[in-house]
């Protein structure tokens, strides 16, 4: 079988393994665009990207020279979106398309093969707000052809296949498919703190993630200076450790020297893949403080698996799809709350005996509900009977 694979800036790691690991005779190709995005995930690989790739160019980097310098302007002064150049005759030949999202160009180019070529079409679904990202008629009218058209919706989460029935999608072609990961990669083991210029002594909390405002790292960040301001704390020595990348860098460097608390912060930056459950074991808990905004929550949070997968206690705020994937393996706090996350961290750090029934809970959840090799028996079936059909 021969899919091609459209998922836009979701080239990383952590998003190509299942395909890669599909089982038989499977030829992919990956289908990307250059991007900041993309920059940022390429930071963190290492050497799993190993899959045949197809450029694939927006308006403002292919095409006559006067088009590009008029559409990268009006990109930046006119708030003009950058859009894909078609793509759709390179689809030719493919037995599958996997695209992602209802409002994409990568969508409408992978609908107009399936128009040319009878190509069955795949759409994978992150997004769990109803009618989101329409705020321009081209991008409606891409979502209103997907859903009539696309041959399956596949979706991680019932938040997702919710949003997909509220906007009419058909049932019979929604197909939910939780994600996975390498649990024996991910797994519990020895810490090694020095590796990362982490104090050993210290009760040490986690953030991954972007460093935008919506990942929440700001309402850490102000938990973190009362938690030094404690009395009740006074004989603990509290860190947070920073694995993130994207834009946000300066304003998280700014409030970190007006809290004054960079003597307790230390930036690990991006990390390839391979790397990350070593920084996992190295935290006594993972805080993962999202919050939502009119175009966006929470869609899965995969850090919030790899940190259950190595055994970490995890805090994270009811947004979005956390809550179905963290179940009672952690703790849930309000979001938009620094209150709700001190209170939390302190009780992590006072009840030593919680972190460890949350620990046993989280390791055993991602192994029954996220391993990568049911995801994978998933998308085999689920992508058998679309060619069945055809």
């Amino acid at each position: 079988m021969k899919i091609a694979l459209l998922m836009g800036n979701r080239f990383s790691p952590w998003h190509l393994e299942p395909f890669k690991r599909l089982p038989g005779d499977h030829a992919l190709v990956c289908f990307r665009a250059e991007s900041e995005i993309q920059r940022h995930f390429q930071q963190r690989d290492d050497g799993r990207l190993d899959l045949p790739v197809e450029r694939v160019y927006f308006d403002y980097q292919a095409g006559p020279l006067p088009m590009r310098l008029w559409n990268l302007l009006t990109m930046r002064y006119a708030g003009r979106e950058p859009r894909l150049l078609p793509f759709h005759e390179r689809l030719r030949g493919f037995d599958l398309i996997q695209t992602w999202e209802l409002f994409t160009d990568w969508t409408r180019e992978a609908l107009t093969a399936r128009e040319r070529f009878g190509t069955p079409v795949s759409i994978m679904v992150w997004d769990n707000i109803p009618f989101n990202m329409e705020q321009t008629p081209e991008r409606r009218a891409i979502k209103q052809r997907a859903l009539a058209e696309a041959d399956q919706f596949l979706v991680y989460t019932e938040r997702s296949r919710r949003m997909l029935l509220l906007e009419g999608a058909p049932a019979e072609k929604i197909v939910q498919i939780p994600p996975g990961i390498d649990t024996e990669l991910f797994s519990p083991a020895p810490r090694d703190r020095a590796a990362l210029g982490l104090p050993e002594d210290a009760f040490v909390m986690l953030f991954v993630g972007w460093l935008l405002p919506r990942k929440g790292i700001d309402f850490l960040l102000f938990a973190l200076r009362e938690l030094l301001d404690d009395p009740d704390l006074r004989d603990k020595k509290i860190h947070l450790a920073i694995v993130g990348s994207g834009p946000g860098r300066d304003r998280v460097d700014a409030l970190i020297k007006r809290l004054n608390v960079g003597h307790a912060c230390t930036f690990i930056g991006p990390t390839p893949y391979g790397q990350m459950p070593a920084i996992f074991r190295a935290a006594d808990v993972f805080a993962l403080p999202s919050i939502a905004t009119p175009e966006w929550q929470e869609q899965f949070a995969m850090s919030l698996i790899e940190a259950m997968a190595c055994g970490i206690p995890c805090i994270a705020t009811h947004s979005g799809a956390i809550p179905e994937i963290l179940g009672d393996a952690g703790v849930l706090i309000q979001p938009n709350d620094f209150f709700s996350v001190t209170a939390a961290v302190k009780e992590m750090i006072e009840k030593p005996a919680l972190r460890t029934s949350l620990s046993h809970t989280a390791q055993t959840r991602a192994a029954m509900c996220f391993a990568i090799e049911a995801q994978t028996e998933g998308l085999q079936m689920s992508y058998a009977t679309l060619i069945t059909h055809e």
